[in-house]
């Protein structure tokens, strides 16, 4: 599968955007599965002596604890071996991810009320409960949400920071200028909708007609509006941090009270908003792939560079603390876990590892956000060597081979909820940007 997904071709040369999701299956044969796919991604894929990692798919591990770790008695665990070695897979790769099954929050109560998995697909989306017969809300104690086959079809970010001075520039209530942007996001969803409810079915008959998406069963000429019902669009959010900083000179991890108050409300307006226009509305984590510099960007074009504001050249990704933070990854996930539940479209957490040879600090991190209910990620330095074969599996950036020297090398570093090559054949795929906040790294 890897191999195979790495060599097909798109017409835009990209990667296939895939998530593969595993871990919780007690067949034999599923478990010899999991066990293949994380020895595959070990093994790396190339000539022997200078195999690397593929980026794509992203593996995410579903961590059920009653499954995965034995109790105090000794009891349980029955798939504890797979999770140990996710955990070294993890530790080298930086997949697979871990999804909470059994923590707190969204995610973990639909799987201990319905036994369903909510997946995350690829950088960070989720999808929120549609139910089978009552649609947004169920229909009685018996209806259930259905997340198989279902997807998002956008997300339209907010630039805060800009809102907020903005409403002080005008001296205005920071609420009612929300309130505007708001208002133009959602225009610009029911737009698209009923741009997208007037496609033929025909336009892709796997998807539409041959059940590909859920309820997938249409005619050729019918449109595919009965589809969008089901389907979510997302009110994204972006620099809380620097919102934090712009309100009180604070950082996000130092304070976040006015972020966190921020969010609730963005989450009441957008269920607001759903009810009104039966539409499926979200709240999205953006993670500022290209968006991190273009915000900062526009909000210096207008107020120029405010300390810890506008300063660098980037925001911070979605809800994250601020890159340059210097807490542990415990305290990270603590903070962050603030914003959980406020971000149900679309959301990650991860945290810089210094020592991954140490497999029980890897596994107490990782336990920890299980415990909080997260989607966690492992941030890492990948190099590789194509002089020597050499690879480097650290916390420091290195711009060299550690073994010959050579600049010759591939690097691999997480993007946001992805991996990217931040170097390959001397050059970068990803914006000035994004490089700029990669090097900047310490608790991420």
């Amino acid at each position: 599968l890897e191999y195979k997904f790495n060599t097909v071709i798109s017409s835009r040369g990209d990667y296939p955007f895939i998530t593969i999701s595993f871990g919780i299956c007690t067949d034999r044969f599923a478990q010899m599965a999991v066990q293949s796919a994380i020895r595959t991604r070990m093994n790396g894929q190339g000539k022997k002596g200078f195999k690397k990692p593929v980026l794509f798919p992203k593996l995410v591990f579903l961590f059920d604890k009653n499954l995965h770790t034995k109790d105090k008695d000794g009891n349980g665990g029955e798939l504890e071996h797979l999770f140990d070695l996710a955990l070294e897979c993890s530790g080298k790769m930086m997949y697979p991810e871990f999804l909470s099954l059994t923590g707190e929050g969204y995610v973990s109560s639909v799987y201990k009320k319905y036994g369903k998995v909510i997946s995350p697909m690829c950088c960070r989306a989720f999808l929120t409960p549609w139910y089978e017969r009552g649609g947004m809300e169920p229909a009685d104690n018996d209806d259930e949400p259905v997340y198989m086959g279902r997807f998002n079809y956008g997300v339209v970010s907010l630039n805060l920071p800009m809102i907020l001075a903005r409403s002080r520039e005008e001296k205005k209530e920071f609420y009612p200028v929300l309130d505007e942007y708001l208002e133009m996001i959602r225009g610009i969803h029911k737009k698209t909708y009923t741009y997208l409810s007037k496609i033929k079915a025909k336009t892709n008959p796997v998807a539409y007609m041959q059940g590909g998406f859920y309820k997938g069963t249409l005619k050729a000429e019918d449109t595919i509006e009965p589809l969008l019902k089901s389907a979510t669009v997302s009110f994204g959010v972006t620099a809380l941090n620097e919102l934090q900083r712009l309100y009180n000179g604070r950082s996000l991890y130092e304070d976040g009270s006015f972020s966190l108050e921020v969010m609730q409300y963005i989450n009441q307006k957008a269920a607001e908003y759903a009810k009104e226009d039966g539409i499926l509305y979200n709240v999205y984590g953006t993670p500022a792939e290209k968006l991190c510099g273009l915000q900062i960007k526009q909000f210096r074009e207008k107020y120029g560079e405010i300390p810890g504001v506008s300063d660098r050249e980037y925001v911070s990704n979605s809800f994250h603390c601020h890159v340059t933070e210097p807490i542990t990854p415990i305290e990270k996930q603590d903070s962050e876990s603030r914003f959980w539940d406020y971000v149900n479209g679309g959301k990650i957490q991860y945290v810089r590892i210094k020592n991954p040879d140490n497999k029980e600090g890897l596994k107490s991190i990782v336990l920890h956000a299980m415990e909080l209910g997260l989607y966690e990620g492992i941030n890492l330095s990948l190099l590789y060597c194509d002089n020597c074969g050499a690879e480097s599996h650290a916390q420091q950036h290195l711009e060299k081979c550690p073994k010959c020297g050579s600049t010759n090398i591939v690097k691999i570093e997480r993007m946001c909820g992805f991996l990217a090559f931040t170097r390959i054949h001397d050059d970068t795929r990803l914006n000035p940007a994004k490089m700029a906040e990669i090097g900047e790294r310490i608790s991420m």
